[in-house]
């Protein structure tokens, strides 16, 4: 499968007028991603609360980001989110994911979404290199 980085993904790109345009930073070495989001009320599902699938697209984005550098390419090969408390709309959250273990083209990774350093949402995923 060909893929190449998009401006418009709904995520990160920053030419995507609906998307959520994510500042995600990176730390290569150590395999970790991170960033800061307030999430506006328009990606809500209940009154003020961001709706979970949001949650779990910013999640999988960070894990993603933590797995594969600008020059590796990758997908999501399968995701678990638990949700642990409401995230509300307009509220800064930190979302921070990590490469826990490699094997082969495999990395499993882990993320989380804080917000005031309490626990919203955590995740793990198994991401997939494409050679």
């Amino acid at each position: 499968m060909e893929v190449s980085f998009s401006e418009k993904c709904f995520v990160c790109g920053k030419n995507n007028p609906d998307g959520l345009h994510l500042d995600i930073h990176r730390d290569n070495e150590k395999k970790a991603a991170w960033a800061e989001i307030a999430v506006p009320e328009k990606f809500c599902g209940w009154e003020g609360i961001i709706h979970g699938g949001i949650i779990s697209t910013l999640l999988d984005e960070i894990m993603a980001y933590s797995a594969f550098t600008h020059d590796e390419k990758g997908v999501t090969g399968e995701i678990s989110v638990r949700f642990r408390k409401p995230m509300p709309s307009n509220k800064t959250v930190k979302v921070e994911g990590c490469v826990e273990s490699e094997r082969g083209r495999v990395l499993c990774t882990t993320g989380k979404i804080t917000l005031e350093g309490e626990l919203i949402a955590e995740a793990t995923a198994k991401m997939v290199r494409l050679v």
